[in-house]
């Protein structure tokens, strides 16, 4: 449950949600927000927007002298459902919910225009630092409603990228993380249109001591031509992929309006694996998307054979009002949690007998905690020592020696 002392933010959701709570909860350890609780709610499924409007009412009940206030994908899109709870003074617009005025003057941001949050360095205790260089998406896939909650898409010009990155490296983190909603669109609205592999290669250039950059996700459609030389041959951009798939049915891909087929996945996959032999690849994966058949979904566990996904989200299907995909044709939910259920014993079994074959290897990770940190292409890993110098090691590069591989978790010995 909550811990009274500490709870200032409730994050759900994504990635960058993630991103921006740590945002919000620096933005209220001033005094003067110190009876202020943030929910920042996640509309992805209508789970959890279910999810969300608990997290509210649990607040209300265990902080009853709690100001509550809501934010997010779910409150943006739902506002009705929210602002009539226990103890929820307002709701903040998704565009301004970093913005410190927010929690002061509610009327203050009146044609405010939307400014990419930035994470004040000493208020994180995480090693790696993210930077979110993108928001919204102009894409409109038949089972999304995110971008209704997010708006089209937006980049952070290079320029304040470059200063963002060296602010983090000033501040002693050896590893950056650039996140965003579409984070390949990035550049569309800039001038000069510059693609997100154009950016890299300028920061890499512009920050030599920049030793460790990943990518939250990326949409395998637009993937530019220096992106993926990138992806290919340098060694400052960890060896871990996580790929916007959906779907390894290319019928289901249409329906989805994907704009890319399971081939293209493969080619991807199996091209950076040419070049790169400790490369890894994630995937978001969505289950039970209306129409699926038993044929379809086995061609989605064929994908995450062919492409060794290491790291897998499978979604349930769940259908959004006023999206295109709730008017097809339903697959029973029954159906849908069988099928979750055997995709995730399938892709376990799969990662089990990729990991093993690393067993007795030597590997640098970037040292988080003891019991949990990951290696270079992204496995999770719990690391033993009996030199107590390694417990202060946070955020610094270590090399352990893998032991063994149990529930998703390798074990190593510093």
């Amino acid at each position: 449950m909550f811990n009274k002392e500490k709870t200032k933010v409730i994050n759900l959701g994504c990635r960058l949600n993630f991103f921006e709570s740590e945002v919000i909860n620096g933005i209220l350890s001033d005094k003067k927000h110190e009876k202020k609780i943030v929910v920042n709610t996640c509309a992805v499924t209508n789970n959890a927007v279910q999810k969300s409007l608990q997290e509210v009412r649990k607040l209300a009940k265990y902080y009853p002298d709690k100001e509550i206030i809501v934010t997010g994908c779910a409150s943006q899109l739902e506002k009705g459902l929210f602002k009539n709870l226990k103890n929820v003074s307002r709701i903040i617009d998704n565009k301004y919910k970093t913005v410190p005025d927010a929690y002061e003057f509610e009327n203050s941001l009146v044609g405010k225009k939307y400014e990419f949050p930035e994470l004040a360095n000493t208020e994180s205790k995480r090693t790696r630092a993210t930077i979110q260089i993108q928001q919204g998406c102009n894409h409109r896939c038949t089972f999304c409603i995110i971008p209704y909650g997010r708006g089209d898409s937006l980049s952070l010009p290079v320029g304040e990228v470059s200063r963002r990155v060296e602010n983090v490296l000033k501040n002693g983190f050896k590893e950056v993380i650039f996140t965003g909603v579409d984070l390949t669109s990035y550049g569309e609205d800039l001038p000069g249109k510059p693609k997100l592999g154009n950016l890299l290669r300028r920061i890499f250039k512009l920050h030599p001591n920049l030793s460790r950059l990943r990518l939250s996700s990326i949409d395998p459609a637009e993937i530019d031509n220096d992106l993926i030389e990138l992806m290919r041959f340098e060694k400052k951009l960890m060896p871990h992929i996580h790929l916007s798939v959906q779907s390894g049915d290319n019928l289901i891909l249409k329906r989805m309006k994907r704009r890319h087929d399971r081939e293209t996945v493969i080619k991807i996959c199996q091209d950076l694996k040419s070049h790169r032999k400790d490369i890894t690849f994630g995937a978001d994966l969505i289950v039970g998307f209306p129409t699926e058949t038993d044929s379809n979904f086995q061609n989605t566990l064929d994908l995450v054979s062919q492409c060794k996904f290491n790291n897998v989200h499978f979604f349930p299907f769940s259908a959004r009002n006023k999206t295109p995909a709730a008017k097809m044709p339903q697959v029973l939910n029954s159906v849908i949690k069988s099928r979750i259920k055997t995709a995730k014993n399938f892709t376990n079994r799969l990662i089990k007998e990729g990991a093993k074959k690393n067993i007795g290897k030597i590997i640098e990770v970037l040292y988080e905690t003891k019991n949990l940190s990951y290696t270079n292409n992204f496995y999770k890993v719990t690391i033993d020592s009996k030199n107590k110098k390694v417990e202060k090691m946070n955020g610094q590069i270590i090399k352990v020696k893998l032991k063994s591989f149990t529930n998703g978790k390798f074990f190593a010995e510093a």
